[in-house]
């Protein structure tokens, strides 16, 4: 555990930042305190009960770190980056059975692998004595890169013509995706573009969805209005939309990835089967009211617009309502179940955050080897059954260097010792 942790404070130190926080993130932060999910919990990158800001992957000038930039880290000497190149399947060989030394051995390791560059030109990477294959490609790209060499369900290899290496009937099986819902405003006043900084957490155990939001500049469409005297009406018209959304943590509900074809271009079929389990969806009708009940509070007011004229309006001021976009709330939110429930169906998308296919204790071991393979790891989100809080990218970067630490130590404790 010492080493999960100090791998996530070396991430954290290099990639993260803390946000200023204002406008529309500001109000949302004193509208989810508002909302009684408290405590307040300033600054921590810590997942806690409570509000919070979480850290910000955009420095104090504006540009994004990533993944990409701990390559300054590396030794350039023992590193060869080949750019615009896909990984279109893993070379598995079988294992001299003499070279195995036992039964439990797998029967087959990676070797290398088959990678084509812009021209779609095939080549091949090899490992040098004692190197492995580790595919990070994520949730969609790991699982099927694994089946496209000839790990996985027998039968389905099979019927694609695929030749099968390991039959291991759960890659791809176990998927998960976080459902989200939401609702998105047209603001009455001017606010800032924004990313997610403010986070609601009402409860760091897992038995309630998270709650953040965003703000963003979008085109609206040119057949969604008229025309002016100094407008084209091809031209679109851009406004800033706000949005606070939930996020259901886990899920218990899960899904599939599998190949429509053995070709490595084709994207992969998924079905994250959203909500078909009633836990999930009770999580949901709970998190959406919590999403009502920050739009309710009086720190929204300032969002609002007015709406009709001020004579329809009680004592000759016009009514303030939100200028909502897409889906309305329920009227009834507060208290019918069934409605709510409907309005989670009608309108679940994605926040991108998911992972499985590649589960550890199914496919891969405790240290990540595909099992029945050897020199053949899986180190990304597709290793995991359930998100890791509000967002996995510290975590999946954190995975990146506990197991190169890791990996490394193990080499050299296979070294052998001269004593004296």
């Amino acid at each position: 555990m010492r080493l999960v942790n100090s791998s996530y404070e070396w991430v954290e130190q290099e990639l993260t930042f803390q946000p200023e926080v204002h406008g529309w993130q500001a109000a949302v932060r004193a509208a989810l305190l508002e909302a009684n999910v408290t405590p307040w919990n300033g600054f921590t990158v810590e997942h806690v009960t409570g509000t919070k800001i979480g850290a910000t992957t955009f420095d104090a000038s504006g540009r994004r770190h990533s993944a990409a930039d701990l390559l300054a880290f590396a030794r350039p000497g023992r590193l060869h980056v080949a750019v615009r190149a896909a990984v279109t399947r893993v070379i598995i060989n079988p294992i001299d059975p003499a070279a195995r030394r036992g039964r439990s051995r797998p029967a087959v390791a990676a070797v290398g692998v088959v990678y084509q560059d812009r021209l779609f030109q095939l080549h091949h990477a090899l490992l040098r004595p004692g190197g492995e294959v580790i595919l990070s490609a994520g949730t969609l790209g790991s699982p099927q890169l694994l089946l496209l060499s000839g790990v996985g369900p027998a039968n389905d290899l099979t019927s694609l013509g695929i030749p099968v290496s390991v039959d291991a009937p759960d890659v791809g099986k176990h998927m998960f995706d976080n459902p989200r819902n939401g609702i998105s405003i047209i603001p009455s006043v001017p606010i800032d573009h924004s990313l997610i900084q403010v986070v609601g957490i009402p409860s760091a155990n897992g038995t309630a969805s998270y709650l953040e939001a965003a703000s963003y500049i979008v085109p609206v469409s040119p057949m969604l209005r008229p025309a002016g005297p100094f407008i084209s009406p091809t031209s679109p018209l851009y406004v800033t939309m706000a949005t606070i959304m939930e996020k259901v943590p886990g899920p218990l509900s899960e899904g599939s990835l599998w190949l429509s074809s053995p070709n490595p271009v084709e994207t992969p079929s998924v079905r994250f089967n959203y909500f078909s389990r009633p836990e999930d969806l009770a999580q949901c009708v709970v998190g959406v009211r919590r999403v009502a009940q920050v739009l309710q509070s009086r720190t929204m007011d300032i969002f609002r617009s007015s709406v009709g004229s001020a004579s329809q309006g009680r004592r000759g001021h016009a009514r303030r309502d939100f200028r909502i976009v897409g889906a309305t709330l329920p009227l009834d939110w507060s208290t019918n179940n069934t409605s709510v429930a409907d309005f989670c169906r009608r309108t679940v998308a994605t926040l991108w955050h998911y992972h499985g296919g590649c589960v550890v204790g199914r496919v891969v071991d405790k240290d990540f080897r595909v099992m029945g393979t050897q020199s053949l790891r899986v180190v990304d989100g597709s290793t995991f059954s359930v998100t890791p809080g509000t967002n996995p990218q510290a975590t999946v970067m954190m995975m990146g260097r506990y197991m190169g630490l890791k990996m490394i130590a193990e080499r050299h404790s296979r070294r052998p010792s001269i004593s004296v």
